[in-house]
This record gives structure tokens, sequence and C-alpha cells, in this order.
């Protein structure tokens, strides 16, 4: 069964200096606050991730905001069983007027309140509030530092391994499909030294000159939006292979070709 998402939502971790910018969430029916990230779910009518976004930002925060960079994905069930695809950014505030925020959301008084709340963003600091989803909390309890280096370096590289059975022409066809990436260089990287991604021929799963290593840096970031382990989800399903992500030294996914990914 190939895995697709039945919606997209999206998340800032937005920071300001030292502190995390979250919403403090109470609703009609439940005792005890809780806490989310800036952020929704992406609507038809946005041109891409990133463009929905920006979107819930403004919507939001009425917020300025250095280019997002994508981190990760993590997925969820909702309570009518839809897959939910939880995409997370991390960026860095350059400005914000929450008095003339203008989403539908805070014109109704069944949704409930919705405060804009600044904390400092440390684990203890995290670990003491109900941040939700828990997809959110977990992360974050082993990725502080780098969501730290994104916001503040505004930049990401990618590298996917993937196995051997990814033909390179068909990665190249799939980034096309997907993403309308067309500027892909395969083998020698000095016959196009500024090509946005680099497909490299040995390498991948199973070492020993199987499967390749797709490497690009920020500029596929700005034209995809999409984290590592997003990329790897939708050309593993489009080519029909198999890949090896690394988030982190001590954390790794590995993607079948239905899309799905699990920890390796």
């Amino acid at each position: 069964m190939v895995v697709v998402p039945d919606r997209d939502r999206v998340s800032a971790l937005l920071l300001d200096g030292a502190e995390l910018i979250l919403i403090r969430r109470t609703r009609p029916g439940l005792d005890q606050p809780y806490w989310v990230t800036p952020g929704g779910g992406r609507d038809r009518h946005d041109a891409s991730l990133l463009a929905a976004l920006l979107r819930e930002l403004d919507e939001e925060l009425c917020a300025v905001v250095a280019p997002p960079v994508p981190l990760t994905i993590r997925d969820s069930r909702s309570l009518d069983g839809r897959l939910i695809r939880h995409h997370l950014y991390a960026c860095r505030l350059v400005s914000m007027d929450p008095a003339n925020r203008y989403g539908p959301e805070f014109a109704d008084p069944a949704k409930g309140t919705y405060d804009v709340v600044r904390v400092p963003f440390t684990l203890p600091a995290l670990a003491a509030l109900n941040l939700q989803p828990e997809s959110l909390r977990i992360y974050l309890s082993g990725a502080a530092d780098r969501v730290r280096r994104a916001a503040r370096d505004g930049q990401m590289s990618y590298e996917v391994s993937f196995a051997a059975d990814a033909a390179p022409h068909r990665l190249v066809a799939a980034l096309a499909e997907e993403y309308g990436v067309t500027d892909v260089s395969v083998g020698d990287a000095a016959a196009q030294p500024q090509a946005t991604v680099r497909l490299t021929p040995g390498g991948g799963v199973g070492g020993q000159g199987a499967g390749c290593v797709l490497t690009a840096g920020p500029a596929l970031a700005a034209l995809t939006g999409a984290s590592e382990l997003e990329l790897a989800t939708r050309l593993c399903r489009r080519a029909a292979t198999s890949a090896l992500v690394t988030e982190a030294p001590d954390h790794h996914w590995s993607v079948a070709p239905d899309g799905s990914y699990a920890p390796a």
C-alpha cells in the first residue's frame, strides 16, 4: 500500500534569541491548557508548504521571519483515522504584531483562547508544558541543538542514501515530477558544479558501490520546502526504491518503496 498523507500541517519552531514563541490554548470542555507552535493546515490555494507556513505565521502572529528551514516530518492519525503529516520548520523571528492577527479562528468563541507566549528554549522549560502534539515533544527532546543551529544559520543541507535498485534516471524523473527540480547532475560533479542536486552512484544503502547518494544545499530547501525525510518519502514512492536518512549521528530513518518510514 502506498503511503500518502490525507492532510499536511506546517509548524514553526520560531526562535527569538533564547526564547521560543508558542501559543497557549484553552478550549471549552478541557480543564487544562496546552501549548502549540504557530502553524496549521495547508490549504488548497497554498502554492507550497512554505507558502502555507508563511500564511499561517502572518494570520496568527502578523510575523515576519527569516527564511524557514525544513527540519523533519512526523505522522499521526486523526480521530477519524486520517493520516496527518506534520512538517516542522525552524526559523528566526524578525518582528511580529499579534494585536493585528486576523486568522478566522480568533473570531470564534467556541475555539477558546489563543495567547501568544514566550518560553525559554530549554528542555526543562519545555518539559514543564503540555506541548502538543506529543511527536513534537519527543522530537525536541533530542533535537534542540539542531533547531537552534538551523534557526541561527538559516540553511540546511541534504544527504540521502538510496538502495542498489535506485536507478539515477528514475530519481531524476522523480525530482522533476514531485518538485519541478530539473537542475540535477549525475556522476561527475565537476561537469555541473552549480547544480541544485547531485546524484553520486555508489555509496548508497548497502555500501560497496551500491545505490547512489543524493546531496544538495540550501537551494533545494528554498525550492521545495521539504526536509530530508519528506524528500526521501516522496522520491522512494515515485521511484519505487528505498533509502536511509540520517537526522543525527544516532538517529536514522529507513524509508520504504511505499513512502513509509521507520527508525533504522
